[in-house]
């Protein structure tokens, strides 16, 4: 699918709700009307609004854009689209996306208990393959960032704490998801309330990556990956 980019004045948000969400992020349902005429359904992604945000907006915009600039040159059958940036729906601009009927991945095989695993995880691993094989670190994979779409196709979604390997400016602190993390990446708070690692916190790197992969495969094999973990 094209990158539209600029999408002012073409997105209409049907919801007042949203219907999904993550930890600084709001799902909304919309419609997009391409430059021919034709709408379709998308995604609309919104940050999540404090009362002190306006405090915040220079490093929110920031943010944003990391998102932008490593989500558009994308481009695989197991990724998420990138459709463009609406800078008229919200305080800030929201990213848009083609909506996946079927929810994330754990939502679609409860939903279709007869759907092939072994192809959705290979769709998955195809995914995972080119970002790595383009230098991107996703930092977050799990369950929840992968959605399907009506053709029962897997993509990665959720770009936002990604990073692009060796480029300044595209790392951050963020390391994803508490049971999704590789060992690594945990660093203990002692009683003083100091890092054990007094260098700097850990980074993520295509390994978490593949550790969290590792995950999600026995997660969509068997059992909520929590319910292992715990056991």
């Amino acid at each position: 699918m094209d990158d539209y980019g600029d999408l002012r004045g073409r997105i209409t948000q049907d919801d007042q709700y949203p219907f999904a969400g993550g930890g600084n992020a709001n799902i909304y349902r919309g419609k997009f009307t391409r430059p021919d005429g034709r709408k379709i359904r998308v995604a609309i992604k919104m940050i999540r609004m404090s009362d002190d945000a306006s405090i915040h907006q220079e490093a929110l915009l920031k943010s944003l854009d990391r998102e932008v600039q490593i989500w558009r040159r994308l481009r695989h059958k197991n990724i998420l689209p990138f459709i463009g940036v609406c800078n008229d729906l919200a305080p800030l601009p929201v990213l848009v996306s083609p909506l996946c009927k079927f929810g994330h991945v754990g939502k679609y095989i409860n939903g279709h208990p007869e759907a092939n695993r072994s192809e959705l995880i290979l769709g998955i691993a195809s995914g995972l393959e080119f970002l790595h094989n383009n230098g991107v670190v996703h930092g977050d994979l799990k369950v929840q960032n992968v959605l399907v779409n009506k053709h029962g196709v897997p993509r990665i979604c959720d770009f936002g704490i990604s990073k692009i390997v060796n480029l300044r400016g595209f790392t951050i602190s963020n390391v994803g998801t508490a049971p999704y993390m590789a060992p690594e990446l945990l660093f203990v708070v002692d009683g003083l309330g100091t890092s054990s690692q007094e260098s700097s916190f850990p980074s993520t790197t295509t390994s978490s990556d593949v550790y969290s992969f590792a995950l999600l495969v026995l997660e969509v094999r068997s059992l909520p990956v929590h319910a292992i973990l715990c056991s």
